[in-house]
């Protein structure tokens, strides 16, 4: 009898190898498929790859404005369901400051007015941009205080607003997005302008009136409520 079965036994024996060894072989290729993929699912949540720290540009009197004008340069480019994230880091004074900014896909209203652009901490870059500004702004604050988590505000495209009153966007850079934001503090409202360019890799942070400094530091903090 075990001379009869042998053949049989050899055949299936075989069988089992033979399959185990294709198992093992698909086993390798699933999860080349699964890294391949993760590979993929992190391009389209990171956006563009990393771009280089260039130093803090500090507009003087001599441009228009009050001389606190700022640009940043974009380091990143990413996005989630709700919001285009631009994260803008330059250096200055040997350490870095910078910030992130969260413009919302949502459509404006037939003017270009919108809610919200919201800014983000990055922390220690971003309390050092704070008080870059407080410096520039020349508007003292406390020596400890912190970047607001999370601010968030109200806009107005400008270029929405120009089609919706002149018909066309105007003569600007068509590259830069522009956008004049709406800070409200206890007792009043601030303005500030924000100016994008994704292909430059740049934001600036423009003054709409000196007056609103104050406001806008204070909303900067989180103590605009």
């Amino acid at each position: 009898m075990h001379r009869v079965f042998t053949p049989v036994y050899n055949l299936i024996q075989f069988l089992i190898k033979t399959i185990y060894q294709h198992m093992k072989k698909l086993a390798v290729l699933v999860i080349a498929l699964a890294q391949i993929g993760c590979s993929l699912n992190q391009n389209k949540s990171s956006g563009s790859s990393g771009s280089a720290i260039k130093p803090l540009i500090v507009l003087t009197d001599k441009d228009d404005g009050w001389g606190a004008d700022i640009r940043l340069s974009i380091t990143n480019i990413s996005e989630n369901d709700s919001s285009k994230i631009y994260k803008a880091i330059s250096s200055d004074n040997k350490e870095n400051l910078g910030l992130l900014i969260f413009v919302t896909k949502k459509k404006t209203n037939g003017q270009g007015f919108g809610n919200a652009i919201t800014f983000k901490s990055l922390g220690k870059e971003s309390d050092n941009l704070l008080h870059k500004l407080s410096a520039l702004y020349k508007k003292k604050i406390s020596t400890d205080s912190k970047f607001a988590d999370t601010v968030s505000v109200s806009f107005v495209d400008l270029k929405e607003f120009a089609k919706s009153v002149a018909g066309s966007s105007g003569e600007g850079d068509s590259n830069v997005d522009e956008y004049k934001l709406f800070f409200a503090s206890k007792n009043d409202v601030g303005e500030l302008y924000l100016n994008i360019n994704s292909t430059g890799k740049w934001v600036e942070l423009k003054e709409k009136d000196k007056d609103y400094r104050e406001v806008v530091l204070e909303a900067l903090t989180g103590r605009h409520h």
